[in-house]
Protein backbone atom coordinates (compact mmCIF):
# COMPACT_ATOMS: atom_id res chain seq x y z
CA UNK A 1 0.00 0.00 0.00
CA UNK A 2 1.17 3.51 -0.77
CA UNK A 3 2.28 5.74 2.08
CA UNK A 4 -0.56 7.48 3.91
CA UNK A 5 0.24 11.19 4.30
CA UNK A 6 -1.15 12.59 7.56
CA UNK A 7 -2.33 15.87 5.99
CA UNK A 8 -2.14 15.56 2.21
CA UNK A 9 -1.98 18.92 0.44
CA UNK A 10 -4.58 19.08 -2.33
CA UNK A 11 -5.16 21.87 -4.88
CA UNK A 12 -8.70 22.23 -6.25
CA UNK A 13 -8.96 23.35 -9.88
CA UNK A 14 -12.47 24.33 -10.97
CA UNK A 15 -14.57 26.82 -12.89
CA UNK A 16 -16.77 29.28 -11.03
CA UNK A 17 -19.66 28.60 -13.47
CA UNK A 18 -21.28 31.96 -12.63
CA UNK A 19 -22.04 33.20 -16.14
CA UNK A 20 -25.75 33.44 -15.29
CA UNK A 21 -25.23 34.96 -11.87
CA UNK A 22 -25.70 31.60 -10.12
CA UNK A 23 -23.11 30.91 -7.41
CA UNK A 24 -24.47 27.43 -6.58
CA UNK A 25 -21.55 25.52 -8.14
CA UNK A 26 -18.99 27.80 -6.51
CA UNK A 27 -20.68 27.23 -3.13
CA UNK A 28 -20.74 23.45 -3.73
CA UNK A 29 -16.97 23.48 -4.32
CA UNK A 30 -16.41 25.49 -1.15
CA UNK A 31 -18.60 23.04 0.84
CA UNK A 32 -16.63 20.09 -0.55
CA UNK A 33 -13.33 21.76 0.37
CA UNK A 34 -14.65 22.44 3.88
CA UNK A 35 -15.61 18.77 4.32
CA UNK A 36 -12.19 17.64 3.11
CA UNK A 37 -10.42 19.99 5.53
CA UNK A 38 -12.57 18.65 8.37
CA UNK A 39 -11.14 15.21 7.52
CA UNK A 40 -7.53 16.33 7.61
CA UNK A 41 -6.98 17.24 3.95
CA UNK A 42 -4.98 20.47 3.56
CA UNK A 43 -7.03 21.94 0.72
CA UNK A 44 -5.73 24.86 -1.33
CA UNK A 45 -8.72 26.76 -2.75
CA UNK A 46 -8.92 30.26 -4.16
CA UNK A 47 -11.96 30.98 -1.98
CA UNK A 48 -9.84 30.23 1.09
CA UNK A 49 -6.36 31.36 0.10
CA UNK A 50 -6.53 34.08 -2.55
CA UNK A 51 -6.66 37.64 -1.21
CA UNK A 52 -7.23 41.00 -2.87
CA UNK A 53 -4.04 42.15 -4.55
CA UNK A 54 -2.55 38.65 -4.83
CA UNK A 55 -0.94 37.53 -8.09
CA UNK A 56 -3.43 35.04 -9.58
CA UNK A 57 -1.01 33.23 -11.94
CA UNK A 58 1.54 32.91 -9.11
CA UNK A 59 -1.17 31.48 -6.81
CA UNK A 60 -2.06 28.87 -9.42
CA UNK A 61 1.55 27.96 -10.18
CA UNK A 62 2.56 27.72 -6.52
CA UNK A 63 -0.58 25.82 -5.48
CA UNK A 64 -0.20 23.26 -8.25
CA UNK A 65 3.52 22.86 -7.57
CA UNK A 66 3.43 22.29 -3.82
CA UNK A 67 0.39 19.98 -3.78
CA UNK A 68 0.53 16.21 -3.45
CA UNK A 69 -2.66 15.90 -5.51
CA UNK A 70 -4.86 18.04 -7.73
CA UNK A 71 -8.65 17.67 -7.80
CA UNK A 72 -10.09 18.82 -11.14
CA UNK A 73 -13.82 19.45 -10.76
CA UNK A 74 -14.96 18.82 -14.31
CA UNK A 75 -18.18 20.73 -14.71
CA UNK A 76 -19.46 21.36 -18.21
CA UNK A 77 -17.95 24.87 -18.18
CA UNK A 78 -14.63 23.60 -16.80
CA UNK A 79 -14.32 21.08 -19.63
CA UNK A 80 -15.14 23.73 -22.23
CA UNK A 81 -12.65 26.25 -20.80
CA UNK A 82 -9.88 23.67 -20.40
CA UNK A 83 -10.25 22.49 -23.99
CA UNK A 84 -10.37 26.09 -25.28
CA UNK A 85 -7.53 27.25 -22.99
CA UNK A 86 -9.68 30.06 -21.61
CA UNK A 87 -9.24 32.07 -18.39
CA UNK A 88 -7.85 30.61 -15.17
CA UNK A 89 -8.98 27.08 -16.00
CA UNK A 90 -7.05 27.22 -19.26
CA UNK A 91 -3.95 28.48 -17.44
CA UNK A 92 -4.15 25.70 -14.86
CA UNK A 93 -4.71 23.18 -17.65
CA UNK A 94 -1.51 24.30 -19.37
CA UNK A 95 0.45 23.86 -16.14
CA UNK A 96 -1.05 20.40 -15.53
CA UNK A 97 -0.59 19.37 -19.16
CA UNK A 98 3.07 20.37 -18.93
CA UNK A 99 3.44 18.28 -15.77
CA UNK A 100 1.88 15.34 -17.59
CA UNK A 101 4.25 15.74 -20.53
CA UNK A 102 7.24 15.76 -18.19
CA UNK A 103 6.01 12.95 -15.96
CA UNK A 104 3.68 10.93 -18.23
CA UNK A 105 1.72 10.07 -15.08
CA UNK A 106 -1.84 11.18 -14.31
CA UNK A 107 -1.87 9.63 -10.85
CA UNK A 108 -1.52 12.99 -9.13
CA UNK A 109 -4.77 14.25 -10.72
CA UNK A 110 -8.18 13.18 -9.39
CA UNK A 111 -11.00 14.13 -11.78
CA UNK A 112 -14.44 14.82 -10.33
CA UNK A 113 -17.54 15.11 -12.52
CA UNK A 114 -20.09 17.53 -11.13
CA UNK A 115 -22.60 19.86 -12.81
CA UNK A 116 -21.80 18.20 -16.12
CA UNK A 117 -24.59 16.62 -18.14
CA UNK A 118 -22.84 16.68 -21.50
CA UNK A 119 -21.54 13.56 -23.22
CA UNK A 120 -17.94 14.74 -22.83
CA UNK A 121 -17.32 14.46 -19.09
CA UNK A 122 -13.56 15.18 -19.03
CA UNK A 123 -11.33 17.69 -20.81
CA UNK A 124 -9.09 16.26 -23.50
CA UNK A 125 -5.92 16.32 -21.39
CA UNK A 126 -7.61 13.95 -18.89
CA UNK A 127 -9.20 11.63 -21.43
CA UNK A 128 -9.24 8.02 -20.29
CA UNK A 129 -8.91 8.84 -16.59
CA UNK A 130 -11.17 7.23 -14.01
CA UNK A 131 -13.27 9.83 -12.23
CA UNK A 132 -15.64 10.24 -9.29
CA UNK A 133 -19.15 11.04 -10.51
CA UNK A 134 -20.92 13.36 -8.07
CA UNK A 135 -23.79 13.86 -10.53
CA UNK A 136 -24.97 10.26 -10.70
CA UNK A 137 -23.72 8.70 -7.46
CA UNK A 138 -24.93 9.10 -3.89
CA UNK A 139 -22.91 11.94 -2.34
CA UNK A 140 -21.71 9.82 0.59
CA UNK A 141 -20.40 7.01 -1.65
CA UNK A 142 -18.77 9.46 -4.06
CA UNK A 143 -17.19 11.44 -1.21
CA UNK A 144 -15.93 8.29 0.45
CA UNK A 145 -14.34 7.11 -2.82
CA UNK A 146 -12.66 10.52 -3.13
CA UNK A 147 -11.23 10.64 0.38
CA UNK A 148 -10.09 7.00 0.20
CA UNK A 149 -8.16 7.89 -2.95
CA UNK A 150 -6.64 10.98 -1.31
CA UNK A 151 -5.39 8.92 1.65
CA UNK A 152 -4.45 5.88 -0.50
CA UNK A 153 -6.87 3.80 1.55
CA UNK A 154 -8.40 2.45 -1.66
CA UNK A 155 -5.28 0.37 -2.26
CA UNK A 156 -5.65 -1.39 1.12
CA UNK A 157 -8.81 -3.11 -0.14
CA UNK A 158 -6.75 -5.24 -2.50
CA UNK A 159 -6.37 -8.66 -0.85
CA UNK A 160 -2.77 -9.66 -0.03
CA UNK A 161 -1.02 -12.29 -2.11
CA UNK A 162 -1.06 -15.75 -0.64
CA UNK A 163 1.22 -18.68 -1.41
CA UNK A 164 0.98 -21.24 -4.17
CA UNK A 165 -1.28 -24.09 -2.95
CA UNK A 166 0.71 -26.72 -4.88
CA UNK A 167 3.54 -27.18 -2.41
CA UNK A 168 4.75 -30.63 -3.49
CA UNK A 169 3.72 -34.14 -4.46
CA UNK A 170 3.84 -36.12 -1.22
CA UNK A 171 0.60 -37.35 0.36
CA UNK A 172 1.02 -34.80 3.15
CA UNK A 173 1.49 -32.00 0.63
CA UNK A 174 -1.54 -33.14 -1.35
CA UNK A 175 -3.66 -32.98 1.81
CA UNK A 176 -2.32 -29.48 2.56
CA UNK A 177 -3.07 -28.40 -1.02
CA UNK A 178 -6.62 -29.74 -0.77
CA UNK A 179 -7.23 -27.89 2.50
CA UNK A 180 -5.79 -24.63 1.13
CA UNK A 181 -7.99 -24.75 -1.96
CA UNK A 182 -11.09 -25.66 0.05
CA UNK A 183 -10.66 -22.48 2.12
CA UNK A 184 -12.20 -20.47 -0.73
CA UNK A 185 -15.50 -22.09 0.29
CA UNK A 186 -15.23 -20.37 3.67
CA UNK A 187 -14.84 -16.77 2.55
CA UNK A 188 -17.07 -14.05 1.11
CA UNK A 189 -15.38 -10.69 0.42
CA UNK A 190 -18.62 -8.77 -0.28
CA UNK A 191 -19.82 -6.09 2.15
CA UNK A 192 -23.17 -7.90 2.54
CA UNK A 193 -24.85 -11.08 1.42
CA UNK A 194 -25.99 -14.58 2.38
CA UNK A 195 -23.61 -17.47 3.01
CA UNK A 196 -24.02 -21.17 3.83
CA UNK A 197 -21.34 -23.65 4.83
CA UNK A 198 -20.57 -26.72 6.91
CA UNK A 199 -19.73 -25.26 10.32
CA UNK A 200 -17.89 -28.45 11.37
CA UNK A 201 -15.24 -27.90 8.70
CA UNK A 202 -12.35 -25.37 8.53
CA UNK A 203 -12.22 -25.31 12.36
CA UNK A 204 -15.60 -23.55 12.33
CA UNK A 205 -14.11 -20.43 10.71
CA UNK A 206 -15.75 -18.32 8.02
CA UNK A 207 -14.37 -14.97 6.78
CA UNK A 208 -16.59 -12.14 5.62
CA UNK A 209 -15.32 -8.87 4.09
CA UNK A 210 -11.76 -7.92 3.19
CA UNK A 211 -8.83 -5.80 4.40
CA UNK A 212 -9.90 -3.42 7.23
CA UNK A 213 -13.46 -4.70 6.83
CA UNK A 214 -12.55 -8.36 7.32
CA UNK A 215 -14.15 -10.48 10.07
CA UNK A 216 -13.07 -14.04 10.91
CA UNK A 217 -16.20 -15.57 12.40
CA UNK A 218 -15.97 -18.73 14.51
CA UNK A 219 -18.81 -21.22 15.10
CA UNK A 220 -19.44 -24.54 16.80
CA UNK A 221 -22.22 -27.02 17.39
CA UNK A 222 -24.98 -26.15 19.85
CA UNK A 223 -28.60 -27.36 19.69
CA UNK A 224 -30.67 -28.59 16.76
CA UNK A 225 -31.62 -25.08 15.58
CA UNK A 226 -28.91 -23.09 17.34
CA UNK A 227 -25.20 -22.36 17.01
CA UNK A 228 -22.38 -21.00 19.16
CA UNK A 229 -20.59 -17.85 17.95
CA UNK A 230 -17.16 -16.92 19.41
CA UNK A 231 -15.09 -13.74 19.55
CA UNK A 232 -11.74 -15.59 19.46
CA UNK A 233 -10.61 -14.12 16.13
CA UNK A 234 -12.16 -10.67 16.44
CA UNK A 235 -12.31 -7.94 19.07
CA UNK A 236 -15.89 -8.24 20.38
CA UNK A 237 -19.28 -9.83 19.76
CA UNK A 238 -22.51 -8.09 20.73
CA UNK A 239 -25.90 -9.62 21.51
CA UNK A 240 -29.38 -8.26 22.12
CA UNK A 241 -32.32 -10.72 22.15
CA UNK A 242 -34.75 -7.94 21.21
CA UNK A 243 -33.35 -7.67 17.67
CA UNK A 244 -34.54 -9.98 14.89
CA UNK A 245 -33.57 -7.71 11.96
CA UNK A 246 -30.19 -6.31 10.90
CA UNK A 247 -29.84 -3.13 13.00
CA UNK A 248 -29.12 0.36 11.79
CA UNK A 249 -25.55 1.46 12.60
CA UNK A 250 -26.93 3.93 15.17
CA UNK A 251 -28.38 0.95 17.07
CA UNK A 252 -25.10 -0.95 17.47
CA UNK A 253 -24.56 0.66 20.87
CA UNK A 254 -27.66 -1.18 22.13
CA UNK A 255 -25.87 -4.55 22.10
CA UNK A 256 -24.06 -6.25 25.00
CA UNK A 257 -20.41 -6.86 24.10
CA UNK A 258 -19.26 -8.49 27.35
CA UNK A 259 -19.32 -12.19 26.37
CA UNK A 260 -16.75 -14.38 24.65
CA UNK A 261 -19.39 -16.76 23.29
CA UNK A 262 -23.10 -16.61 22.53
CA UNK A 263 -25.67 -19.27 21.69
CA UNK A 264 -27.86 -18.09 18.81
CA UNK A 265 -31.14 -19.47 17.56
CA UNK A 266 -32.49 -19.15 14.04
CA UNK A 267 -33.68 -15.58 13.49
CA UNK A 268 -31.37 -14.00 16.09
CA UNK A 269 -28.70 -11.34 15.52
CA UNK A 270 -25.04 -11.12 16.52
CA UNK A 271 -22.89 -7.99 16.04
CA UNK A 272 -19.14 -8.25 15.46
CA UNK A 273 -16.37 -5.69 15.97
CA UNK A 274 -12.94 -6.38 14.47
CA UNK A 275 -9.51 -5.10 15.49
CA UNK A 276 -9.90 -2.15 13.08
CA UNK A 277 -13.03 -1.03 14.96
CA UNK A 278 -15.29 -1.91 12.03
CA UNK A 279 -18.66 -3.50 12.66
CA UNK A 280 -20.74 -6.22 11.04
CA UNK A 281 -24.13 -7.74 11.89
CA UNK A 282 -25.14 -11.34 11.24
CA UNK A 283 -28.65 -12.83 11.26
CA UNK A 284 -28.87 -16.60 11.67
CA UNK A 285 -31.17 -17.98 8.97
CA UNK A 286 -30.77 -21.75 9.28
CA UNK A 287 -28.89 -24.27 11.41
CA UNK A 288 -28.91 -27.92 10.39
CA UNK A 289 -27.32 -30.66 12.51
CA UNK A 290 -27.00 -34.19 11.13
CA UNK A 291 -26.94 -37.35 13.20
CA UNK A 292 -23.82 -38.40 11.33
CA UNK A 293 -20.85 -36.06 11.57
CA UNK A 294 -21.00 -34.67 8.01
CA UNK A 295 -22.97 -32.07 6.08
CA UNK A 296 -23.83 -29.78 8.98
CA UNK A 297 -25.19 -26.47 7.75
CA UNK A 298 -25.08 -22.86 8.94
CA UNK A 299 -26.74 -20.24 6.79
CA UNK A 300 -26.66 -16.55 7.71
CA UNK A 301 -27.28 -13.11 6.29
CA UNK A 302 -24.73 -10.39 7.03
CA UNK A 303 -24.02 -6.70 6.59
CA UNK A 304 -20.69 -4.91 7.08
CA UNK A 305 -21.11 -1.28 8.05
CA UNK A 306 -19.21 1.13 5.82
CA UNK A 307 -18.58 3.79 8.46
CA UNK A 308 -16.44 6.88 7.69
Amino acid sequence: MEEVIVHPKVFISYSWDTENGDDEHKKWVRDLATKLRSHGVDVILDQFDLRLGDDLPFFMEQGLTISHLVICICSEKYTEKANAGKKGVGYEKRILANELLNDSDKKFIIPIVRNNHSKKKLPTFLSGSLYVDFDNEDFYNAYRALIERIYNIDTSKKPPLGTCPFVGNTISDEITTKLNIEKVNFCNTNMDGNVSFDYKKNSGLYIIGTSDYSFTTMWSECGINSIYCYRDHIKRIGYNPNYTQIPDKKELKNFDYSSRCKSLKEGEIIVLENSNNRFAAIKILKVKKNNVDIDHLLEFEYKIYDVL
